[in-house]
């Protein structure tokens, strides 16, 4: 009976069901009430545990808050913020709908009940709050005009703990399929996750790795390139893909975080993308009239200048040489002309003499 008594469910469920009580009764309600209201759903456990969940939740975001009661012998609890009966106008219904349907584009994937409820609660909103049903109508849609590639496969248990890991700074052993790694098929890194960054229909995990394991024979040596989406080596951060993940667990072990850790900082974000120097570069180019009302109207940074010279538009600004800029110019090539710097106006001379050269045999 004893061990009964004082065996409580997990933390999280325990501290969210709390809070759906307090949400349920739309009052303050005593210790004792809702320690009973948590033993209707999970058996007998110690009410100390009941007593310590509240006083968490009313730490940090103080999701819980003590309130004034009938009796002066309990304690008496409120909801706090973080906690709301969510009602939204058709308008932000349909604001909502788009945005999920954006999130689907581009990787994210719906799956918990409570996100799932979320979507359909607004999908039902837009439905009730118009004359007919635009939504199966698909006159809410979310689109581009590019060429967006189908999202890599992961496992949704994958995101899920390294979700948890991040909540709790927890380590992680990931054993991962690295890129360009000859004869390798798999190795283990032991990390500290650091942060997910979602970009071009993927998942990426921003990481410390402290250790990793590799096949006999196959450890890269120090300082050697390594592929593009892999551990940069022991004591560094890198940036992984989640569909290269082949299992992830949480581990015991705890691993710093790396001191001044900044996600946006270019050592990082040369991880998560290709960007070419650390500098800004001073952009110059030549624009057709269809670029110039185009960038007039999407400006490619704050800060460009535009000027008419010549009977064509010129435009100044200072922007990362990256691959996005790259592939931005090559793509409106026909309606740019790159003046400088030098050495980038080169670059795109050469990629378009290759592809013409691919173009002119028969």
């Amino acid at each position: 009976m004893a061990a009964n008594k004082y065996t409580a469910p997990d933390r999280e469920r325990r501290r969210k069901l709390l809070r759906d009580l307090l949400k349920q009764a739309g009052s303050a309600q005593s210790t004792e009430d809702l320690h009973h209201g948590m033993q209707e759903a999970f058996g007998g456990y110690s009410i100390r545990t009941t007593r310590r969940d509240l006083k968490a939740l009313t730490d940090g975001p103080r999701l819980v808050k003590p309130a004034d009661g009938p009796s002066r012998k309990s304690r008496y609890w409120i909801l706090g913020r973080g906690s709301i009966d969510l009602a939204l106008t058709p308008p932000e219904s349909m604001t909502l709908t788009a945005i999920f349907q954006h999130a689907d584009r581009f990787g994210f994937r719906v799956k918990s009940e409570e996100l799932t409820k979320l979507r359909e609660y607004a999908e039902s909103e837009v439905w009730a709050g118009s004359a007919r049903n635009l939504i199966a109508e698909r006159r809410i849609i979310s689109g581009t005009r590019f060429m967006v590639l189908k999202p890599g496969d992961y496992n949704p248990d994958h995101l899920t703990t390294i979700q948890k890991a991040m909540l709790s700074n927890q380590s992680l052993e990931v054993t991962y399929r690295p890129r360009d790694a000859a004869g390798v098929d798999t190795c283990l890194y032991l990390l500290r996750p650091l942060a997910l960054s979602y970009q071009d229909s993927n998942i990426y995990l921003s990481a410390f790795v402290a250790e990793e394991k590799w096949p006999d024979g196959f450890e890269p040596s120090v300082n050697s390139p390594r592929g593009k989406y892999s551990s940069n080596g022991r004591g560094r951060t890198c940036v992984l893909m989640l569909h290269r993940m082949v299992d992830v667990r949480s581990h015991w072990q705890h691993i710093p975080e790396p001191a001044g850790y900044d996600v946006s900082a270019m050592e990082v974000q040369k991880d998560l993308m290709t960007i070419h120097g650390d500098e800004v570069i001073d952009l110059e180019l030549c624009l057709s009239d269809n670029l110039h009302n185009r960038l007039t109207e999407n400006p490619l940074t704050v800060g460009q200048v535009m000027v008419l010279k010549g009977g064509m538009w010129n435009l100044k600004c200072q922007v990362h040489d990256s691959q996005g800029l790259r592939l931005f110019l090559l793509s409106n090539a026909s309606d740019i002309q790159v003046l400088a710097p030098a050495y980038l106006r080169e670059h795109v001379r050469s990629v378009l003499s290759d592809a013409l050269e691919k173009y002119s045999v028969s």
